[in-house]
């Protein structure tokens, strides 16, 4: 598939979002996708989706973790940033997502993951979450990091193109303290800058495959609950 050809399949599917404004207006809520679990624990994870929406390997990561006691709220990315966030406001609908689902699962640790475009954006939401919220956060766990993040989703996300709303990663990621941080990435991923963060600072895990890790999510998903421990 051509670069054209990848642009007009992303603008067909972004044609199917709401209007930006529908999103804006809407509560954060609407973007949530809460996976429970019956298992015992202290620990929730709230995982930021990739610029693909709610797909396979969020569903398939999230559904590991709770399977093995870590419910986890799902965050729509291709949603949630389809009109442009300020990371005040992602930051209080974050904290506001903590309390909620702390309280109504009754787990007091916070574990933040992020795939490809959530792995980009977090970097920007957690130093501006309020302090009871950011008390609870005791990991970041990034997946499929790349070099630039924003908090506006755009078609040019799908191409790896910047645009006027994105970031560098590294700086935000290298100003983000008082935290764990580990990223996940593949062998054969060329874009992803987790092998070239600092050791000191970043713990990372390598596994076998792309972007998309192979499609093999329960070896992704035990990577990722390894690492949220």
């Amino acid at each position: 598939m051509t670069a054209r050809d990848r642009l007009a399949a992303a603008l067909a599917i972004l044609a199917l979002i709401p209007p930006a404004a529908d999103a804006a207006s809407a509560p954060a809520s609407r973007h949530q996708i809460p996976v429970a679990s019956d298992k015992a624990g202290d620990t929730l994870a709230v995982f930021y989706s990739g610029d693909g929406g709610w797909a396979a390997l969020d569903q398939g990561v999230s559904r590991y973790l709770a399977d093995n006691g870590v419910p986890t709220l799902g965050v729509n990315s291709l949603s949630y940033f389809s009109t442009r966030r300020s990371a005040d406001g992602a930051a209080q609908d974050l904290a506001e997502a903590l309390r909620d689902y702390g309280d109504r699962w009754n787990r007091p640790n916070v574990v933040l993951i992020g795939y490809s475009f959530g792995a980009g954006a977090l970097p920007a939401i957690v130093p501006r979450l309020p302090a009871d919220a950011r008390s609870r956060v005791s990991r970041v766990i990034l997946i499929g990091t790349g070099s630039h993040g924003a908090l506006r989703f755009h078609p040019t996300s799908w191409l790896n193109i910047p645009t006027p709303d994105t970031f560098r990663v590294r700086p935000a990621l290298e100003a983000l303290t008082g935290v764990k941080i580990t990223c996940v990435y593949g062998d054969r991923e060329r874009a992803d800058i987790c092998a070239s963060l600092p050791d000191a600072r970043i713990a990372k895990i390598r596994l076998k495959g792309d972007h998309h890790f192979n499609r093999d999510y329960a070896t992704l998903g035990e990577a990722v609950l390894r690492a949220s421990r």
